[in-house]
């Protein structure tokens, strides 16, 4: 019985695995080999991977979705805080000092409210990161609005990747795992009773 169970459980996280490298396969393909007009928006390809890899393990495809919601809501955030806050202060004015202070208070803003679910404050976190780091780097280079754009189109592409990997090639429905669950937990409620 402990043998079923085990296998079981293998198969559970194999399967998760399999979907999370399907989802960073896909957006290793995109950042690579997608069309040049994507690619120019495509920044932030190691934040794609990272928005992937928060969504994906072991999600269904309602959780999935639901991340889907929490990452447009943690964009938006970010979208609309990081263009004020680079309008306001010029890129050219970014320092390290400033970029610093910005991903404070931002992150306290973000981090304030209670209702705002953890997966939408990771994602705002790591964008504002990106924004602000990348805004000192690049220096007057930087885009008010495309450089956010940027990061939030980098973010949108891991959440697309792990909505088709859920989906290949058959979805992952939270009914099929209950039955699995339930089917377990049913041989092992026999075997301890018939022991």
């Amino acid at each position: 019985m402990g043998d079923h169970q085990t296998q079981s459980l293998w198969r559970m996280r194999l399967c998760s695995a399999l979907r999370t490298a399907l989802a960073c396969i896909i957006v290793g393909c995109t950042t690579l080999y997608g069309p040049p007009q994507l690619q120019k928006y495509l920044t932030y390809s190691s934040f794609s991977y990272i928005t992937t890899i928060l969504i994906v393990p072991d999600a269904t495809v309602g959780d999935v979705m639901r991340s889907c919601w929490h990452v447009i809501f943690a964009t938006a955030q970010v979208l609309v805080s990081s263009v004020l806050t680079l309008w306001l202060v010029e890129p050219k004015n970014f320092s390290v000092g400033v970029a610093a202070a910005a991903v404070a208070l931002s992150a306290f803003v973000v981090a304030l409210p209670e209702s705002t679910h953890l997966m939408s404050k990771r994602i705002a976190f790591g964008q504002f990161v990106n924004v602000y780091v990348g805004t000192v780097i690049h220096g007057a280079q930087t885009g008010v609005v495309m450089h956010p754009l940027g990061v939030a189109s980098s973010t949108a592409l891991g959440a697309l990747a792990s909505v088709v990997a859920v989906l290949f090639p058959y979805p992952r429905l939270s009914y099929y795992e209950v039955i699995n669950s339930s089917l377990c937990f049913l041989l092992l409620f026999t075997h301890a009773v018939y022991e």
